[in-house]
């Protein structure tokens, strides 16, 4: 029985896995309650149909479950899922009617960036208003940009992890977030010149 608190830790989440992969029912019921809620949030940024994102993350967990007793052990437990369930949304979209001419996620499905962007732009004194422009800054990204953004600031993930889970190398995701840090800046400087002094 896994009886230590779960929080972000790397260490802890290994012992959690571990318990899992025994089969130890809290185990898998605690990895459902602490990313079911994170995972749904990720996937309603590709796909908006809820209910499918809700299927999608469903059938992972129990695949997993299936699988547990096969499945290797891992660095990241959020890195895992999230690449994971990426993939499940790609391949079920794929079967859709709608997406049946899709070759990737990046190029046909939308990825909604909302994220705590006081946190990591401005100071959260900034009116409401400029929140809604810097939001339109956000929205002006690339969808590979938004979602190497996504990961980087609201799930905290270092580059290593995010290169795994969008299946692209290193450089590049170092160079999205550069780019759309840089594009952010530039665009919303030009528009809301005095509050200039407010960026990280």
């Amino acid at each position: 029985m896994v009886n230590q608190k779960v929080n972000s830790n790397n260490v802890d989440d290994a012992l959690l896995w571990q318990a899992f992969k025994r089969g130890e029912r809290s185990a898998f019921e605690t990895l459902l309650q602490q990313y079911y809620p994170m995972l749904l949030n990720y996937g309603v940024r590709f796909y908006r149909d809820k209910e499918f994102v809700k299927d999608s993350v469903h059938d992972l967990f129990v695949e997993i479950w299936n699988r547990r007793e096969h499945l290797s052990d891992v660095g990241s437990v959020k890195s895992y899922l999230l690449q994971a369930l990426r993939k499940n949304i790609i391949r079920e979209s794929g079967r859709l009617k709608w997406f049946r001419e899709a070759d990737e996620i990046s190029e046909k499905l939308n990825f909604d960036v909302e994220f705590n962007i006081e946190t990591h732009f401005i100071s959260r004194e900034i009116e409401t208003e400029t929140l809604q422009k810097l939001q339109m800054e956000l929205d002006k990204l690339t969808k590979r940009q938004r979602e190497a953004i996504f990961l980087r600031f609201t799930q905290d993930l270092p580059y290593e992890e995010i290169a795994s889970i969008m299946a692209i190398n290193y450089r590049s995701v170092i160079n999205l977030i550069h780019e759309a840090i840089k594009s952010i800046r530039q665009n919303w400087f030009l528009l809301l010149l005095p509050s200039f002094l407010y960026f990280s």
